[in-house]
């Protein structure tokens, strides 16, 4: 009966430890995507130069193009827009609405409402995908992973 007592303790104890290290873990996620959200826009929205559009790909209407990476057949831009942290969503689901006249479709979508927004969207059998996230006060950015 002892050793039951123990095991039962230890196993309560092992799972309060991991879901509290998970809620720290989320806790600092969290506050890592907001950081800059109240901060100037000066020095967060900016154009990177050199950034250019995929072929192919054009920016949603009202998209300001901030930088643009290639990584071998990955190509990730960042565009911004106005918007606050609760608009997230609402503008994770405008970006998608505007992307299906291009001949997207959304095939998953996900959020943390306040935090970020995410889409999975697939283009001629090509799957690419968003992230909307706060950028600075009053803007959010739209990083596009683009294959």
């Amino acid at each position: 009966m002892k050793r039951l007592v123990i095991a039962l303790v230890a196993l309560v104890a092992v799972g309060l430890i991991a879901l509290v290290g998970w809620r720290i873990f989320e806790h600092f996620d969290q506050q890592d995507k907001i950081k800059n959200a109240n901060k100037s826009c000066a020095t967060f929205d900016v154009q990177n130069p050199s950034a250019t559009l995929p072929a192919g790909f054009t920016l949603p209407a009202g998209q300001k193009l901030l930088d643009a990476t290639k990584a071998g057949a990955t190509t990730i831009v960042f565009a911004s827009l106005p918007g606050v942290r609760a608009d997230l969503v609402a503008i994770r689901d405008s970006v998608v609405q505007e992307l299906a006249a291009s001949g997207y479709q959304m095939t998953a979508h996900d959020q943390e409402p306040t935090f970020e927004a995410d889409a999975t969207l697939t283009r001629a059998g090509v799957s690419d995908s968003i992230n909307v996230r706060p950028l600075c006060s009053g803007r959010v950015v739209v990083r596009y992973t683009l294959h």
